[in-house]
């Protein structure tokens, strides 16, 4: 209700501290939400890489190399969209960012529970690439429309916040939510095939007993350590699979909006083609 009250007075100031009809001007729209999903895509660092490799047993000392990686990436993106930034090609290091972070997210879509931060040093580089080669042209892009009338510089600073907010919280919320979902389908799947009637999961299970029958004498209780050992097992590669889910996800959604990006661009450049011109006209016979 505040936020909506807060619109309503901004909009119908003289002079307001936030263009409510810039915000919404349809060019300034599709940049925020293009800005919004690349954003919500690139969660995959913070959610999916980092929390796929402390769901298999690793802890933040053993991904530092991981991190210095997902630095040189940055890095590298960075000065690749200074070097490559031109205000007349704007879109073209966008489309490259999709598709760095596509292919990147779909490589970790194919981890297993042995995957280390050694098998996700490319894919972690191009998503830490992609993600520093998009912000240039975003930013570019706005301050451009800012130019010709600087009163909207605050809401240019308001709504690039927002949307880098905005878009992390969401992405956030929704990846992680979605492990979580996939990884009790998945849990559930192994877990309905698990008994001790089959005999590969009665080996397994003999396996765990006997590997603390020195530590335990009751036949039962090691057999029970046995059981609680496999469903461990067990959960672990249902969160492997859920963390898979989330990386093609995300691989999936970038691709979508490249197409999004593409077909706005393909339409924008048909809609502003220069008219063809007309041919001269052919001057009559003078007749005998």
């Amino acid at each position: 209700v505040l936020l909506t009250a807060a619109f309503y007075v901004e909009h119908n100031r003289a002079n307001p501290l936030l263009n409510t009809r810039w915000v919404t001007s349809a060019a300034i729209v599709r940049l925020l939400v293009a800005m919004t999903l690349i954003r919500v895509v690139l969660s995959e660092q913070s959610i999916g890489a980092v929390g796929f490799l402390r769901a298999v047993g690793l802890n933040n000392d053993q991904m530092q190399t991981l991190f210095v990686v997902v630095l040189i990436g940055t890095i590298v993106g960075i000065v690749g969209g200074a070097i490559a930034l031109a205000p007349t090609h704007l879109p073209q290091p966008v489309i490259v960012a999709l598709i760095l972070i596509a292919i990147g997210a779909w490589l970790d879509s194919h981890a297993t529970s042995v995957t280390r931060p050694e098998q996700m040093y490319l894919s972690q580089f191009l998503l830490a690439c992609g993600g520093a080669l998009f912000l240039g042209p975003a930013v570019i892009a706005l301050i451009g429309r800012v130019l010709p009338d600087p009163r909207n510089l605050i809401s240019f600073s308001v709504m690039f916040s927002l949307t880098q907010n905005v878009g992390g919280l969401v992405g956030a919320a929704a990846l992680g939510t979605f492990q979580v979902v996939r990884e009790k389908y998945h849990s559930n799947v192994l877990v309905e095939h698990l008994t001790l009637l089959d005999p590969l999961v009665a080996a397994r299970v003999q396996g765990g007993a006997g590997a603390v029958a020195r530590l335990v004498q009751d036949p039962a209780a090691r057999t029970a350590q046995g059981v609680a050992m496999l469903s461990a097992q067990a959960t672990r590669e249902a969160n492997v699979l859920a963390y898979n889910d989330v990386f093609l996800v995300i691989a999936i959604a970038a691709v979508l909006i490249l197409v999004w990006v593409s077909a706005v661009l393909l339409v924008l450049k048909y809609r502003n083609r220069p008219a063809a011109a007309l041919p001269p006209p052919v001057p009559a016979k003078a007749e005998p």
